[in-house]
């Protein structure tokens, strides 16, 4: 039972806090076109159905929103933990790519689904 409340709480608080910390910058250290301009309200280009934007651009999404997402196919997700942490428990259907290969394994991403991804 503890496990049904503590996945998807650790999955909401994970997701916010890396998504917060991830740098808006691509390959070459561009910043994002998805990155707004200063003065812009990020919510007036979200995405439908975003629940926050933060000043960084960077879209959160709820946990249901997540399951829904998963569930209908527009969105994969990805542990950014260490393998060994992977390996030992993660979200069921997430990938593992440890946040230090992201940029390195950016070509194994989908480029037609909403990237999410979430560590502890």
């Amino acid at each position: 039972m503890t496990r049904r409340v503590f996945i998807p709480a650790v999955l909401a608080l994970a997701a916010a806090a890396l998504l917060g910390a991830c740098k808006a910058t691509d390959r070459a250290g561009n910043t994002s076109a998805a990155a707004p301009k200063a003065g812009a309200n990020p919510a007036v280009n979200a995405p439908a159905g975003t629940t926050e934007v933060h000043a960084d651009g960077v879209r959160r999404v709820t946990v249901a929103e997540l399951q829904k997402m998963l569930e209908d196919g527009s969105a994969v997700l990805y542990d950014t933990r260490a393998k060994t942490a992977y390996d030992a428990e993660h979200i069921r259907s997430a990938g593992s790519i440890p946040y230090d290969e992201v940029l390195n394994r950016a070509g194994e991403l989908p480029k037609d689904k909403t990237l999410v991804f979430y560590c502890t």
